[in-house]
């Protein structure tokens, strides 16, 4: 399991007082993700802002061995719609517990990975894998799921093979939609696991 290598810290626990919030705002400021700036950009400008106002929250993921800043992930609560035509059978079963169908749709409370990437500076990156770091975001969200319920995971990513590759064939995700951000004009993919 991958949490036996590395320790992961909320940042909420930065934001107590402002030294602390000041320690976080430092290490923001040394991560790195040359493959996906919108990424790096939201850790150093926007991550400690949506903490305060409880939209989402960020987790710092350290190497066990030596301290290292690996990466990071974001958690959110979403609200999705998922049409019934675009997903099994099963995950339709699993969807009814949470949501009636109406007019062809599930409208359901999910949790959201947000944000997900690893810290390239000085070639951190090679210090956890893709896999990991989502295998801890995972973990939190498992530990979310025992307190408070919840059948859903989503996220959204480009139409890139090797992102569709990591998230459907190696981790389970399944395409439900796309989505057009309003900032970029970009078209994202969006998936979803049942948990």
């Amino acid at each position: 399991m991958a949490s036996k290598s590395y320790f992961v810290v909320n940042i909420m626990e930065y934001l107590c007082d402002a030294p602390m919030e000041e320690v976080l705002l430092g290490l923001c400021g040394l991560y790195e993700c040359p493959l996906n700036k919108d990424v790096e950009g939201f850790l150093k400008k926007s991550a400690v802002d949506f903490a305060k106002k409880h939209q989402a929250v960020s987790y710092l993921v350290f190497s066990q061995k030596n301290g290292a800043f690996l990466g990071y992930f974001s958690l959110a609560i979403k609200t999705i719609s998922v049409k019934a035509q675009n997903v099994s059978r099963t995950v339709q079963r699993k969807l009814s517990r949470m949501s009636t169908l109406d007019d062809g749709e599930y409208n359901i409370p999910a949790y959201l990975i947000a944000q997900l990437g690893k810290n390239f500076q000085s070639g951190l990156n090679d210090s956890i894998t893709g896999g990991e770091l989502l295998s801890l975001a995972m973990e939190q969200i498992s530990l979310l799921q025992h307190r408070v319920g919840g059948v859903l995971c989503v996220l959204e990513c480009e139409n890139k093979k090797k992102l569709l590759d990591f998230y459907c064939a190696q981790n389970h995700f399944v395409e439900f939609g796309t989505r057009r951000t309003k900032s970029t004009e970009k078209s994202l993919l969006q998936l979803l696991k049942t948990i």
